[in-house]
């Protein structure tokens, strides 16, 4: 039987591609319209409200929405529109969710590695939420999904660490000052980075959504399963950038230093390119489940031969 996918946030990078995905392996898959009245599936911003199409039945749910981080200095303004955005949708769909006649085998719904804090340290799946802004944001984020888990439904909290693509994104937008040699390393290049390739990561999503009895042995007591997508080990800077050098054949003779990172970004530039971020998984082990490219020189020469 034809199972059926709703993705919230599906124009976004991983919803693309995991659309995608999904359509050629034979799901029907549906996008969390927005404002949309006349759709099966929406919601409104005006009432912060989301209206499902009671007649279709969802075996999966993906909650991908939310604006990106790295769009824009974080005016306070803009650090309310990350918030908000992310916990009104996410507190609607869950809401939505749990008022549903069948309720879904499985809701899926992003977080981020911005859980944990900042760290040089390796953190895992139990280590405790950070104190900065990322990891408030994370906190409130997954704190939204709590109406569908007190309605029993089995949900994860897709903690990404940074979805390497060159369609979008970090690797995205570097490609072109690195193919033109005005790329290098940023700060000192010490500070750790957890990443994922979009392949392995939109894979992971694909074998939750077959498997969904698969978590039913890591919740927690609030109903919830954590759960980190990253690669085997976070990765330097400053190996980052020699790696995306050798991939695409260039020097990488520009670092950009501290002073002028934090003059051009703020406090976004501080957070996003010169924080740290160390984290690992246990529980993909735990759920059987093995990346295709945990290696970053490997990963990024399949990304940018294939344009994924």
């Amino acid at each position: 039987m034809q199972q059926t996918v709703l993705i919230s946030g599906a124009s976004g990078l991983i919803g693309t591609a995991l659309s995608d995905h999904l359509r050629k392996a034979g799901f029907a898959v549906h996008k969390l319209a927005r404002d949309n009245p006349e759709a099966q599936f929406n919601y409104s911003s005006e009432s912060k409200r989301v209206t499902l199409d009671d007649s279709i039945h969802l075996d999966a749910v993906v909650n991908l929405a939310g604006p990106s981080i790295a769009d824009g200095r974080w005016t306070d303004s803009r650090k309310r529109e990350i918030v908000n955005s992310r916990v009104d949708i996410t507190t609607a769909l869950a809401s939505a969710l749990a008022t549903k006649t069948k309720s879904p085998n499985i809701f899926l719904s992003a977080s981020a590695v911005g859980f944990y804090g900042e760290s040089d340290d390796p953190l895992d799946e139990d280590s405790p939420a950070g104190n900065d802004f990322l990891a408030a944001v994370a906190t409130r984020w997954e704190q939204a999904t709590a109406p569908a888990r007190l309605a029993g439904i089995p949900t994860a909290h897709l903690r990404f660490g940074v979805v390497l693509s060159t369609k979008g994104g970090v690797l995205g937008k570097l490609m072109l000052p690195f193919s033109l040699c005005m790329g290098g390393r940023l700060g000192d290049g010490k500070q750790p980075m957890s990443w994922i390739a979009l392949t392995d990561a939109v894979a992971i999503l694909t074998t939750l959504i077959q498997e969904p009895e698969s978590l039913a042995a890591h919740t927690d007591q609030q109903g919830a399963c954590a759960l980190n997508l990253v690669a085997g080990e976070p990765i330097t800077n400053a190996d980052f950038t020699k790696s995306l050098g050798r991939a695409i054949r260039r020097p990488t003779p520009f670092p950009l230093p501290k002073v002028f990172i934090r003059l051009l970004f703020g406090e976004m530039g501080d957070a996003l390119l010169l924080g740290r971020s160390s984290v690992v998984s246990k529980r993909l082990s735990n759920l059987g489940i093995a990346l295709q490219y945990s290696n970053i020189d490997l990963a990024l020469a399949y990304l940018i031969e294939n344009k994924a």
